[in-house]
């Protein structure tokens, strides 16, 4: 039995930004080393069982996106029922003995990506909030990601809604972008499970650097309202490191900044390696000019992912003092593995989800095919993440 004196301590401790680190209370400096849960409560339609596209001489849409597929789905069988398929969705994606695989891994936290919509989804925070006990309970530290904003940041389809940029030209969505923020941390603000805030998952769409800066000084200001002290991560949004401000200069405090590693021109699987030490002298100069953490929210090593090359790049990021997290735990695409695009994949095909033609209770019962334990772990990879 577990005393209640090595439960508390089983726990995750709150962690701070030290200059290039997060740390404990103690200033430990604690590396997050983790993985993205992908496909939970985003749903990205490229790595999940379903249809995409309309049956010839229909007049639906391709499903492209978490906008299309709930839409469709709510079509053809009402919302009721696309309520239940969306619950018993993320009941099978992601389970608590999910947390326990990633532990188990060597892993010490999950990034959560999740939609702005999800907060208005009734009793939608509760998601977050079973994430952050899951963890918890498995030692395993959060950091929460904002993954699509009010009119979308970047008009990809991971935003919830594909073909949609319009954040930054609206300033009703960027006021809403801080009200949604300010009620995370609201809610998460005492809670030392969740490490740090990543305010806005790849915002590409921002018409130039200065005017990202400008929306997340009006995010961060909102969130210091009621969360004086939490970790915030900010995104260059594939601008470049150098093009992100100082944290000082916006009288931000406990700032941390993400960057996104993939390489997909690589031509063998050593090109993944060689490329992160070619940018490393750079981003290295660029974080002692900020004095602040450097967190690779995701990377991937497709296309040329071996286990050997993901255990060295992975020593090359702790090297380098860098918190990172791999996009992404699991993936399940109609046509098996996709090589090491998650940690776990379907070892074969699966019966695709038709959001255009299946019953309720047809889509209901393919969902239990995505549970972690009717796959299968990539081979070689339940040992590349531990530290050597």
């Amino acid at each position: 039995m577990i005393t209640l004196i090595a439960a508390i301590a089983m726990t995750p401790q709150k962690l701070h930004l030290e200059g290039q680190n997060f740390v404990d209370a103690a200033g430990k400096v604690v590396a997050l080393r983790g993985v993205n849960l992908g496909g939970w409560l985003v749903e990205e339609i490229w790595m999940t069982p379903v249809v995409r596209e309309a049956p010839a001489g229909s007049s639906s849409k391709p499903v492209t996106d978490h906008v299309t597929l709930w839409g469709t789905i709510e079509a053809r069988l009402g919302k009721d029922a696309m309520l239940r398929v969306r619950q018993t969705w993320r009941d099978n994606w992601i389970q608590e003995s999910d947390f326990k695989r990633i532990k188990d891994l060597g892993l010490n936290h999950v990034r959560v990506p999740f939609l702005y919509r999800l907060l208005d989804e009734p009793r939608g925070m509760d998601w977050l909030k079973k994430a952050v006990m899951w963890a918890k309970q498995n030692d395993l530290h959060v950091v929460l990601d904002m993954h699509g904003v009010p009119g979308s940041q970047s008009g990809e389809h991971h935003t919830g809604e594909e073909g949609k940029n319009r954040l930054w030209s609206d300033v009703e969505n960027i006021a809403k972008t801080g009200e949604y923020w300010k009620k995370v941390a609201r809610e998460f603000k005492n809670e030392p499970t969740v490490a740090a805030y990543d305010l806005i998952n790849e915002p590409m769409g921002a018409p130039n650097p200065a005017m990202l800066a400008i929306v997340y000084h009006r995010i961060i200001t909102e969130i210091r309202k009621v969360d004086k002290d939490k970790p915030v991560i900010i995104d260059d949004g594939y601008k470049g490191f150098e093009t992100t401000p100082h944290a000082n200069i916006g009288g931000w405090t406990q700032v941390a900044y993400s960057l996104h590693f993939y390489n997909f021109d690589a031509k063998a699987s050593a090109d993944h390696v060689k490329g992160l030490k070619d940018r490393l002298p750079k981003i290295k100069e660029l974080q002692g000019y900020r004095d602040a953490a450097v967190y690779v929210g995701e990377f991937n090593l497709e296309p040329h992912g071996n286990p050997e090359v993901m255990r060295e790049y992975v020593g090359e990021l702790d090297k380098a003092g860098f918190s990172w997290a791999l996009w992404t735990f699991k993936t399940v695409a109609p046509d098996g593995p996709m090589g090491q695009w998650g940690i776990y994949s379907a070892p074969g095909p699966v019966d695709a989800l038709n959001p255009f033609k299946d019953t309720e209770a047809q889509l209901v019962q393919k969902l239990r095919q995505v549970r972690t334990e009717n796959i299968r772990i990539a081979p070689g990879l339940e040992n590349a993440f531990r530290k050597s």
